[in-house]
């Protein structure tokens, strides 16, 4: 992992980015402290992973959106 200054990193941008294509991250400093990373993208495969992972932590709690929403209006009506 390449930790760089932002002004050195503003004059060898396109040589940082080859060497983030091949896969190295990239850390920018601006006084001593980490400001933004550079990072390679996410192929398709590892992209879906952690979309199913996000998916399978999201629980759904309590009753659904519509068997609320026909309570609330008896409800009303009453």
């Amino acid at each position: 992992m390449l930790r760089i200054s932002v002004e050195e990193a503003a004059m060898n941008l396109k040589s940082l980015l080859k060497r983030v294509a091949r896969g190295e991250k990239v850390i920018l400093l601006e006084q001593d402290k980490a400001v933004a990373c550079l990072l390679p993208p996410l192929q398709k495969e590892e992209r879906l992973a952690s979309m199913k992972q996000f998916r399978d932590f999201l629980a759904i709690k309590g009753e659904s959106l519509s068997t609320t929403i026909i309570n609330a209006r008896t409800e009303e009506r009453c």
